[in-house]
């Protein structure tokens, strides 16, 4: 049994890596405190100059405190950095009294402090919590975090809010998630520039905020589908189909099956789904299936290509794809993805690193397959050497390095005046980090537009 001490309130202090933020209401603890004393010590460790840091139970010592005890009963434990916040966040985590941003911060310090060792997978664990939660956790902090600096609103998140603490600006976790699932989506970036994006959200959450869970989320679905309306004009058109109007009418059972399979397959309730069928067909729907059903067999590699090229990468391409052997696979998405391919393009490439079959071919046939291919090969590599080519993927890496140095920003502000990263500029020219990404992406979109002028 560890040893418990009496260590006098002047001698502690509030780790940083104590993961309780909110004390909350204490009063109640305070007057049992008044009564019994405080019957759980606390968990310290040594913090020098006589003076101990504590780790758990942070609400005791403040109750204790207003209780007006002058000492308290505690454990004294030889603990590292990342030992204490385990520790403070394993200990709350049981009690069932951490609230998820306490949660994300503790998870963002412990990281700093070691970034290989500190995976989310390796915390989740370690918290007895799966990683796909903790990911959902934090997207959602960061879309708080964002709504905050934008507005200077105090949003919070929970995972069930009351109607009373919705209307008080606290969101339901996973909906914030989904809004930050929806802005980072492709239907959505091709309509709004990234400078559009914060205000969008604000937009976005200000429309949502007080509608119950599954309302909200009709509604960021229907953003999704429809990015270049008003968000006022989706929400009415989301929370109308929701009702509609009723309409009596026979509906073969063969095709409420096949709305039903399209349904579960979207991972959408038939209701949703067949109104967007009565409007636009089912042909986009149907792609959209297959093109899915598809990618859940495809390496991973394919389905980073096949979400940034839609309009190249369809059923048929991967189809194509997947019938090559697996060493040739990549090597032709790769090429695909640098070439630019159109759909077209990219199923005649396809083709022709599928005509080579070395075996049971006569010899003759063989050598003139092998100088096709050759004579592909160096075509390839001819147009990779091209002085446009070279400029293509010169301009679209810096594109990509600018977009990459504003991701990973996040909060950096500078540490004299507290100025945010979007004053950082190109001194040269004298243009901020926005405007400068902007430019490179409008460059490298001139580049590739006068390319498809000139076919």
């Amino acid at each position: 049994m560890p040893e418990v001490v009496e260590i006098p309130l002047d001698k502690l202090i509030i780790s940083k890596f104590n993961v309780r933020r909110n004390l909350g209401d204490i009063s109640e603890l305070v007057e049992s405190i008044k009564a019994v004393g405080v019957l759980q010590p606390i968990l310290v460790r040594p913090a020098g100059d006589d003076k101990y840091e504590i780790i758990v139970g942070s609400r005791r010592f403040a109750a204790a405190k207003k209780a007006g005890l002058k000492t308290i009963p505690a454990i004294i434990k030889e603990m590292s950095d990342d030992e204490a916040i385990i520790e403070s966040l394993t200990e709350n985590i049981q009690r069932g009294d951490l609230d998820l941003e306490e949660i994300a911060n503790a998870y963002i310090t412990i990281r700093q402090l070691d970034q290989k060792k500190w995976t989310q997978e390796r915390f989740a664990k370690m918290i007895g919590k799966s990683k796909p939660w903790l990911s959902e956790i934090l997207i959602a902090y960061e879309g708080i975090v964002k709504l905050r600096q934008k507005t200077g609103k105090q949003y919070r998140m929970s995972t069930r809010p009351t109607k009373e603490e919705r209307e008080s600006g606290v969101l339901p976790y996973k909906l914030v998630t989904e809004v930050e699932y929806a802005l980072k989506s492709e239907e959505v970036r091709k309509v709004y520039s990234e400078d559009k994006i914060d205000d969008l959200r604000v937009t976005l959450v200000e429309a949502i905020k007080d509608l119950d869970y599954d309302d909200a989320k009709r509604v960021i679905d229907y953003f999704k589908m429809y990015p270049e309306k008003p968000i006022e004009e989706i929400k009415e058109m989301a929370l109308a189909r929701k009702t509609g109007v009723k309409v009596s009418t026979y509906v073969p059972a063969k095709v409420m099956r096949e709305v039903e399979e399209v349904a579960e397959k979207l991972g959408k309730p038939k209701e949703l789904i067949l109104p967007v069928i009565l409007e636009k067909g089912t042909e986009e729907i149907v792609k959209k299936v297959e093109i899915e059903s598809l990618l859940e067999k495809a390496p991973s590699y394919i389905v980073e290509v096949a979400r940034k090229m839609e309009s190249t990468i369809t059923p048929e391409v991967v189809k194509k794809i997947l019938e090559l052997p697996e060493e040739k696979q990549k090597e032709v998405v790769e090429v695909i993805e640098s070439l630019r391919l159109t759909e077209k393009e990219a199923l005649t490439y396809i083709e022709s690193i599928a005509e080579c079959k070395p075996t049971t071919l006569p010899a003759e046939e063989i050598e003139e397959i092998k100088a096709e291919i050759e004579k592909s090969e160096k075509e390839i590599e001819e147009l990779q050497k091209s002085s446009e080519f070279q400029q293509k993927i010169r301009l679209r890496k810096n594109w990509m390095s600018h977009s990459a140095i504003v991701n990973y920003l996040g909060e950096v502000f500078c540490p004299l005046c507290g100025s945010n990263w979007k004053k950082l500029k190109w001194t040269c020219c004298d243009i901020d980090l926005i405007q400068a990404q902007k430019i490179a992406k409008e460059k490298f979109e001139q580049v590739i537009s006068s390319k498809e002028k000139g076919k």
